[in-house]
């Protein structure tokens, strides 16, 4: 290492927008000044990266990692690196053993669980190690939200003491490019129509079924705008139309104007089973706009229910439905949640207070 830079590596395995837009985050805001932050993961990122990505795939099953281990081993020594920083539990495991064999100090964040209600039963048991493992191969773990830090704590032992909570701000509120009216016209929206926008990797911890429920008890011109792909987009489709919202639910895929479309929603909503404390919802929140979501996971951390947003219990359509109808046809109560969560937003997830913290740990591991 010279007296000049510290060189920092990211990892990242695949991932649903979330984990690599914080990803790009950190490598845009601290690459300079003494530190030089790189990025290895997937060449297929939903999110565009702000320096070339060095190719290294984290395999989601049991298999494959070995061959993980030694490329990133293998892009530690190229890139003669003083840090490895992964991201995720697979991530934090491959990076971790890479590293301890180079004698490189690591550092792991955890954004999710893997749980029983989310992943089903098989996968929750036989990621039970993975937890502790990703714990003491790395020298600090941080933990997106209160929740994962006291699991991660319950797991790990007497290595608990490395398990530290740093919250994911997102900092300034997201530039838009299109004014609010013009995507409400492309999406349908009448004038006196409302909508409803989330932003969601497809797949059953997001539990989508539940939001289309709940939209179905909802008025005609109450519209639906879906950011977000996965493996359950088709049988999704299958089930809005099957229900008679195949002309309210808009299926948009993963975009890069994500802004646009939460800055023209007048509720940003989450039906999950489970959540960290998603980079979205606070963008929203940085727009004013009011939050409707399922009380799980780190939301209750971003959001206090009836003063700056709304929460319900997961799998109730039909609470989510009545939330949702409070936030869109109530526009004073809307307008005070969004205000009052905009302020508790800025107390609590300080994204300058965040990148400090990388800075300190980054510069305090390198010496």
């Amino acid at each position: 290492m010279s007296d000049q830079e510290i060189r920092v590596l990211q990892v990242l395995g695949r991932s649903a927008g979330g984990i690599a837009r914080h990803v790009a985050q950190v490598a845009a805001a601290l690459d300079g000044d003494g530190l030089v932050i790189d990025i290895a993961g997937p060449p297929d990122l939903p999110i565009t990266m702000p320096k070339p990505v060095a190719p290294a795939v984290i395999p989601d099953g049991p298999t494959g990692h070995r061959q993980a281990v030694a490329r990133l081993r293998a892009i530690l020594q190229q890139g003669h690196y003083d840090i490895v920083h992964a991201h995720g539990l697979r991530a934090g495991i491959d990076a971790g053993m890479a590293a301890r064999r180079l004698g490189v100090p690591s550092f792991v964040t955890v954004h999710n669980l893997v749980r029983n209600d989310v992943s089903g039963r098989l996968k929750a048991t036989f990621y039970n190690w993975a937890e502790p493992l990703s714990v003491g191969l790395n020298a600090r773990t941080f933990a997106v939200s209160e929740e994962i830090a006291s699991r991660l704590r319950a797991r790990a032992g007497r290595r608990a003491d490395k398990i530290e909570v740093l919250r994911l701000g997102v900092g300034d509120a997201p530039a838009t490019r299109r004014p609010p009216d013009q995507v409400r016209q492309e999406l349908g929206v009448t004038q006196e129509g409302s909508l409803i926008v989330t932003a969601a990797r497809l797949s059953a911890q997001k539990a989508l079924p539940v939001m289309l429920a709940a939209l179905s008890r909802l008025p005609e011109d109450v519209r639906l705008a879906v950011l977000g792909r996965g493996p359950d987009e088709m049988s999704l489709r299958t089930q809005a139309t099957a229900q008679g919202l195949g002309k309210r639910v808009a299926w948009l895929g993963w975009r890069d104007d994500v802004a646009d479309y939460l800055a023209a929603a007048n509720a940003f909503c989450l039906s999950s089973n489970w959540e960290g404390v998603p980079l979205a919802a606070q963008e929203a929140i940085l727009l004013g706009i009011p939050v409707v979501a399922t009380g799980v996971g780190g939301m209750p951390e971003l959001v206090e229910d009836r003063v700056s947003g709304r929460l319900v219990p997961k799998g109730d359509a039909h609470a989510l439905s009545k939330a949702l109808q409070e936030v869109l046809f109530d526009k004073e109560r809307a307008s005070r949640y969004a205000s009052a969560a905009k302020a508790r937003l800025a107390q609590r997830f300080s994204t300058a207070g965040m990148l400090a913290r990388l800075t300190e740990a980054y510069r305090g591991a390198a010496g």
